[in-house]
């Protein structure tokens, strides 16, 4: 293992002044915080609530704090301009770790709000969740403080190398401080000491640093959690946004440099001026070669994000960072070397799986060809006009339509639903697929063509899906179809986190008029192989399925069930109940009268023949 200290360190110096402005940027910081709105810099000082904090000091930390910007002649925070597609949990660890402690849930809400746009008690509901998570973030105190995980100490090595090493510190962090952690007897179980010990050392101090000191005091009882609670709650103790910690003494002589820092010049101009410095990012023909190079050396996706900060040091915390995120992808998304797969996804040419280009030819409905002993066509296809008994309503069920076989898509809906159910057709569940027409128009991006999206299973594991704009078909749910023990009918609902992220909610349900069981599954195979060696007609197949009705079945039923043994479309299902004397509609239900059968085609539809 090697040393915590062979590790490379950039070494900057600190002054007394900076350590000044840092602190009171971290009490302004916080106002903005818990204001959860733009302030004026008048109001900024009031909401500090100091009196050695006065709009002159709050005006120059305004304008020179790289997390702070200006809005509409006021001040809020850059954080509030995150990436609406980053995920929640990596939005909120960016909102902490600028901070730099932990904040109010109702503050963290807010500030949650501001960057989705809705409301923020579903935030303060989805806080608490949360935290139950102990590997993703921490909660302090009856006040209701949430915390990031990666501020406590990882501990599991137990050996000090191995525990420095794991937590990125190096022996200049911790033992300088060794005899003032001894002579304060630095421990949870007694928070003066944690005073007591960031006085003597009165200098900032690494949040992990202070928590390898007490653990490597007593390794049994230290506790990451209780030991950084208590650093939290202790008073005169302080954090600064830089991840580390003064004690009461060192504030006070901060606090001395106010005065000075409040009479740095800045333009009285500067909350017009502060929006105007941040400009687009112009993209370069170079910048552009560069990008994709990126993306071809690449063996898995790439996302814009990533591009934006590693090729451009453009993070979140921009101003402008949505337009550039937008202007980015334009660029690649035009480029024919690279492969946009939508969102801010990006893949390079040839490396999606080419079974995602094409319709399985499970789903395929051929052209079939059937005459009776006469030589007369058993299957007709009537127009929609001539279909009886609500059939022409039947036909258009999103259960009805499938792959090849769907109304024209309608245009997308610009505010489309996040939720949406869907069930599994047999012969989909045999291949992984889902036909997009059972999903509103505009609940999967109409574009790009393909899009790569990555599913959440009920199980936590996560599956990459592609979803084809022109197929119209979803791929990649293989695995999990095979562990529903349904094998038609099976329902769940999709929820969309993001246009490229989305959750399975599944409870075991069905959907009663596509639930075929087992017994009713094998008894299918067997009329299919009949059905393909004497090549009966789909009037046969239709027949004899509704010979095992005797009641009555309903046309989705009915559809369902002559798919499993053959595919055919939806209208000549509906073709075959309407033109023959033997089948009509009771209650509801269709009904097969074998005493009609000799009666055969019934001539008023013949008007209805599709030409």
């Amino acid at each position: 293992m090697a040393s915590a200290t062979a590790k490379k360190r950039e070494v900057q110096t600190v002054t007394e002044l900076d350590l000044a402005v840092r602190y009171a940027g971290d009490l302004i910081y916080k106002a903005l915080i818990e204001s959860g709105e733009p302030l004026k810099a008048s109001e900024v000082a009031k909401a500090v609530g100091r009196d050695d904090v006065d709009m002159k000091l709050a005006r120059v930390v305004l304008v020179t704090n790289p997390s702070i910007t200006a809005v509409d002649r006021k001040w809020t925070l850059w954080s509030r301009y995150l990436d609406t597609h980053s995920t929640l949990d990596r939005n909120l660890r960016r909102i902490l770790n600028t901070f730099g402690q932990p904040i109010r849930i109702e503050h963290l809400a807010s500030e949650l709000s501001a960057v989705y746009g809705r409301p923020t008690e579903i935030y303060e509901d989805l806080l608490l969740r949360l935290v139950l998570d102990p590997t993703r973030f921490f909660l302090i105190g009856a006040e209701e403080y949430i915390g990031t995980a990666e501020w406590l100490l990882n501990t599991e090595a137990q050996i000090d190398d191995e525990v420095l090493f794991d937590n990125f510190l190096a022996d200049e962090d911790v033992f300088p401080f060794t005899a003032a952690a001894e002579k304060a007897d630095l421990s949870a179980k007694n928070p003066a000491s944690i005073a007591a010990f960031l006085d003597a050392v009165n200098v900032p101090i690494k949040t992990k640093a202070i928590q390898f000191l007490a653990f490597a005091r007593d390794k049994e009882e230290f506790d990451p959690l209780a030991f950084y609670t208590a650093l939290f709650l202790t008073e005169g103790v302080s954090a600064l946004s830089d991840g580390t910690w003064i004690g009461a003494k060192m504030t006070a002589r901060l606090e001395t440099h106010f005065p000075e820092i409040s009479e740095r010049e800045v333009s009285e101009n500067a909350e017009a001026e502060a929006q105007e410095a941040a400009k687009p990012l112009a993209l370069t023909d170079a910048d552009i070669d560069q990008l994709v190079q990126t993306i071809q050396s690449s063996d898995k996706t790439v996302y814009a994000t990533d591009l934006l900060e590693d090729t451009f040091d453009i993070t979140p915390d921009f101003r402008t960072y949505d337009e550039d995120r937008q202007t980015m992808i334009a660029a690649l998304a035009a480029d024919e070397r690279v492969l946009w797969v939508g969102a801010d996804r990006f893949r390079p040419q040839g490396t999606i799986p080419g079974y995602v280009f094409s319709v399985p030819g499970l789903l395929e409905i051929p052209e079939y060809s059937f005459t009776d002993a006469e030589g007369v066509p058993a299957d007709v296809l009537l127009e929609d006009d001539g279909f009886d008994g609500g059939l022409e309503r039947d036909i258009v069920s999103p259960f009805a339509q499938d792959v090849l076989d769907e109304e024209p898509v309608p245009s997308p809906d610009p505010n489309p639903p996040s939720n949406a159910r869907a069930v599994v057709k047999y012969h989909h569940k045999q291949i992984g697929t889902l036909p997009l027409c059972q999903f509103s128009s505009g609940f999967f991006p109409p574009e790009p063509t393909i899009l790569e999206t990555e599913f959440t299973l009920p199980g936590g594991q996560k599956a990459q899906v592609y979803v084809n704009n022109e197929t119209r078909l979803l791929y990649g749910l293989l695995d999990w179809f095979q562990s529903i023990p349904i094998d038609s009918g099976a329902t769940f609902t999709l929820e969309r986190q993001a246009p490229d992220r989305f959750n399975i909610n599944y409870n075991d349900e069905s959907e009663p008029t596509m639930f075929i069981s087992r017994n009713r599954i094998n008894e299918l195979m067997e009329l299919q192989e009949r059905a393909d060696a004497e090549a009966l007609p789909t009037f046969e197949v239709v027949r004899e399925i509704m010979e095992h009705y005797r009641k009555g079945i309903e046309f989705i039923t009915l559809l369902t069930e002559v798919n499993i043994v053959r595919r055919v479309s939806r209208r000549l299902v509906a073709s075959v109940l309407t033109e023959y004397h033997c089948f009509f509609q009771r209650a509801g239900a269709w009904v097969y009268d074998v005493k009609k059968l000799p009666l055969g085609f019934d001539k008023s539809k013949r008007k209805f023949i599709k030409k």
